[in-house]
């Protein structure tokens, strides 16, 4: 079964029987409501995290989800230089296999001592004074893995904040798909 029907899966499971049958994290605290839900790939080396605000029979919302891949390639001993052609190949596989989000995806950072890489939207959507845009984390300490996450921010505000972004189970599984092969994919 490939990744993206396993999320759809899960997320099925979640909305037919509820948090407690995924085993999902509930969280409670004060303006943090929501889910957590993990899907273990054991046979892939790869785990799936979704943190949702809520969901339905048919959908969820998003406030981040994080693929990891369970490997050891810690890049600690590598050059700077081999470390920083490492996160570019990672990056620009994420930038062409999200190329279907509504605003395409640039490398915005790249820091080969932190061994991190920031990709952000292109152009954020603009609706007057407020900016909505995703952003996309790369870290390769202590494994590699990528966290996607949709921000919301306006003049007025003092810090972004994460938007929930709505998305059927089957998008949410099609973009983990997409993120786990970046990180998989074999470098040159």
């Amino acid at each position: 079964m490939n990744i993206s029907k396993q999320v759809a899966e899960r997320l099925e499971t979640l909305a037919a029987k509820g948090p407690k049958e995924v085993e999902a994290v509930i969280l409670d605290s004060t303006g943090q409501e929501g889910y957590i839900v993990g899907v273990p790939l054991d046979q892939h080396n790869l785990g799936i995290t979704l943190t949702l605000q809520g969901y339905d029979r048919y959908s969820v919302t998003l406030r981040q989800l994080e693929v990891g891949h369970h490997v050891d390639s810690s890049l600690t001993s590598e050059t700077s230089e081999a470390a920083k052609e490492k996160l570019q190949q990672w990056a620009d596989q994420i930038i062409q296999r999200l190329s279907y989000l509504e605003e395409p995806l640039t490398l915005l950072e790249l820091d080969a001592g932190a061994r991190i890489a920031q990709l952000r939207s292109v152009s954020p959507h603009q609706d007057e004074e407020t900016l909505t845009y995703w952003e996309t984390m790369i870290q390769a300490e202590p494994h590699p893995r990528v966290k996607l996450t949709r921000y919301h921010w306006s003049p007025d505000g003092s810090a972004r904040e994460v938007a929930v972004y709505p998305a059927t189970f089957g998008i949410l599984g099609r973009i983990a798909q997409d993120l786990a092969e970046s990180l998989t994919k074999k470098m040159n």
